[in-house]
């Protein structure tokens, strides 16, 4: 052999040992990573199909964060919105219309018990989850509701609940607690000392809402004519007794109610022996007499109706416009000072407190102000606004309640506590309605929290496929690449062996 092919030899094994070696530290490394190599290129043909399949598993992980953080909203929205209606059931069971206790604070008990449900569901609606308010339609700074002392007694210069309601008491009651309606002193015309007739007439003092509207007036008084109401606004009635009636003849006046006037109450009085009984007038000694009596009789029905149901009705009235600001609707404050011959309402934004001071934006789906993306084509929307109809009822009904003033303890004040609380117990239960509009909310919430639900486990269950097919496509055999790895280092063995032998021989012993 000649010395140039030793040479060659010598550098043929070195640069086998090198390559063996490159071998052995490329093999130990993917053992170590688990992974045929650091790059996309060493994946070989499917390495476009591994692109794509990271980029999948990176955008599940990006809606699985969203998801994380909606889930937590939509959670506490469904506890909060099954106590908002357990406190609506609560409230039923506190505007009771036969326990008018009255304490030595000049608040009945209902009203404490009410009072108490008031502050838990302001407390509620100001429900805070790292900076997203639950209750106030999309991401705030601040309490969506104001607080309770704010809500009734007003703040910072602005008017309460409390002024709202008594300014309409003044203006639906009038300057004489009457509704709004005059009855006039008798005009009697005689023939010698013997009256031959006498007349009255029951009046509204105006074209306005405020107050009652006559809406009929009925009889089957024998010898007294009625005339009236007219069709146009304001009506008025003549009552003339040209005779005596007969007992047991009724009189029925209908009056509507604002402030619509659609409903209506009736005073039924009855021609009687002596007006100690309710409902009836005496009749006297002769038809003047007679037609005093009822002109008393009638006039003293109407200021109970008016201190007592109208009264109730107008403060349901007063607390409907306080909180009615969906959608950016303005609060209407009564026209005045002064307040007990208004005719009209005015805009009340400027001086009224804003209970509700979320977002407000005209929307059709209050639900829309709260969206997440969960998935490519899916997002999902779960804003609620506190001063949606269901939720403003409930904080109008226990707070009218509470700012109503029962403390005189008298009879009047009774009934007329029968009264609101009867009216704002309808309000949060309408007749004929079987479901509540905040089981209706808490339905669009709950749909919602499924929704995410089971997209998340659409997503968990998608993520483990693409990553189990990523693992195949990078990921090694480790049984079959140790086994890889035990023969290189035998082949590095021997090779190093046959090197040295190769390396160790001289001239002389090739010669």
């Amino acid at each position: 052999m000649a010395i140039s092919s030793i040479t060659t030899s010598r550098t043929y094994l070195t640069q086998q040992l090198s390559e063996l070696n490159s071998q052995l530290a490329e093999k130990t490394t993917q053992l170590a990573r688990g992974k045929v190599g650091s790059t996309y290129g060493d994946v070989g043909d499917r390495r476009l199909l591994d692109i794509q399949l990271t980029q999948k598993v990176s955008m599940i992980e990006t809606y699985q964060q969203t998801i994380t953080v909606s889930n937590l909203h939509l959670e506490t929205l469904n506890m909060s919105l099954e106590r908002l209606e357990d406190i609506r059931r609560d409230a039923k069971s506190a505007l009771d219309t036969n326990d008018f206790v009255l304490q030595d604070d000049g608040q009945t008990q209902t009203q404490s018990r009410a009072e108490l449900l008031l502050n838990e569901t302001l407390n509620i609606l100001n429900t805070e989850v790292a900076g997203f308010y639950a209750f106030g339609g999309t991401d705030a700074v601040n309490d969506p509701v104001a607080t309770l002392d704010a809500i009734l007694d007003g703040s910072g210069g602005l008017d309460g609940l409390k002024t709202v309601m008594s300014e309409y008491a003044e203006a639906n009651l009038g300057s004489s607690n009457t509704g709004r309606l005059s009855t006039s002193a008798l005009t009697t015309n005689y023939a010698g000392a013997v009256p031959t007739d006498s007349t009255f007439t029951l009046a509204e003092d105006g074209a306005h809402d405020f107050g009652f509207d006559i809406a009929n007036v009925t009889s089957t008084l024998s010898n007294v004519a009625i005339t009236g109401p007219a069709a146009a606004d304001p009506d008025s009635v003549d009552v003339q007794f040209t005779g005596q009636p007969t007992l047991g003849e009724k009189i029925t006046v209908e009056l509507s109610l604002p402030p619509d006037h659609t409903d209506t109450i009736s005073i039924e009085l009855t021609a009687a022996a002596t007006n100690e009984a309710d409902g009836t007038f005496a009749i006297g000694t002769d038809l003047e007499e007679t037609a005093q009596n009822l002109r008393d009789a009638l006039a003293a029905e109407i200021e109970n109706q008016a201190q007592t149901t109208l009264r109730a009705v107008s403060d349901e009235w007063a607390s409907d416009e306080f909180f009615s600001t969906f959608n950016g609707e303005e609060p209407q404050r009564v026209d005045g000072p002064p307040f007990d011959t208004a005719t009209a309402l005015t805009g009340g934004g400027s001086t009224t407190v804003a209970w509700y001071t979320g977002r407000n934006t005209t929307t059709d789906d209050p639900r829309d102000d709260k969206n997440a993306v969960v998935d490519s084509n899916l997002t999902v929307n779960y804003g609620v606004r506190a001063n949606e109809t269901p939720l403003a009822e409930l904080v109008q009904s226990l707070a009218t309640f509470v700012a109503a003033d029962f403390s005189g303890g008298t009879q009047t004040d009774e009934e007329y506590y029968n009264a609101l609380s009867a009216n704002l117990r309808t309000i949060l239960q309408p007749p004929g309605v079987d479901q509540s509009g905040i089981v209706d909310i808490a339905t669009d919430i709950a749909i919602t929290h499924r929704t995410v639900s089971l997209t998340s486990d659409r997503h968990v269950q998608m993520k483990s496929t693409y990553e189990g097919t990523i693992a195949e496509i990078e990921g090694v055999d480790k049984d079959q690449l140790a086994a890889e790895i035990l023969q290189l280092q035998n082949n590095i063995e021997v090779s190093y062996r046959a090197s040295s032998i190769v390396f160790n021989l001289s001239l002389s012993d090739y010669l």
